[in-house]
């Protein structure tokens, strides 16, 4: 069984206890923790994080999409010994320019993982922005990306 701090939600004030995620939970919040991370940003460790970020202004070419998931394997390899990085699994839609006008650069991505529980969990992330903002409102940052 694994166990990780529930970050960005660690502190419970309703229970006063920090929130702790166990088991597959745990996993897909180290991971998506991982994805959003820009190298330097957290531990000041220039090799941790994917840094999904530097890739919203980039075309959605199969280049750019190889890219990402490489970067993420080579994360998940160093960084994520609860899954097996090598069976990770991209949609095909990794990256997606949005026609609407409200939101004209959506980034969409979904991940499938392989953990040691021998189970197999989905990562999914809706709208990069949107999760960036609830992170940072959530431990007081009250910057623009």
């Amino acid at each position: 069984m694994t166990n990780s701090l529930s970050f960005p939600n660690m502190f419970d004030g309703a229970r006063s206890r920090v929130g702790v995620l166990e088991g597959n939970a745990s996993i897909v919040n180290r991971v998506r923790l991982l994805i959003l991370t820009d190298p330097t940003e957290l531990y000041n460790e220039p090799d941790f994080g994917v840094g999904i970020k530097k890739y919203l202004w980039q075309y959605n070419t199969d280049n750019t999409r190889a890219r990402v998931e490489d970067n993420i394997r080579e994360q998940l390899r160093l960084y994520e010994p609860c899954c097996d990085a090598d069976d990770t699994q991209f949609s095909k839609g990794l990256i997606s320019e949005n026609t609407d006008n409200q939101s004209p650069n959506k980034f969409t991505m979904t991940v499938g993982l392989r953990t040691i529980l021998g189970d197999t969990v989905e990562i999914k992330m809706d709208d990069l922005q949107e999760i960036i903002e609830a992170a940072r409102e959530q431990i007081g940052v009250n910057y623009g990306v």
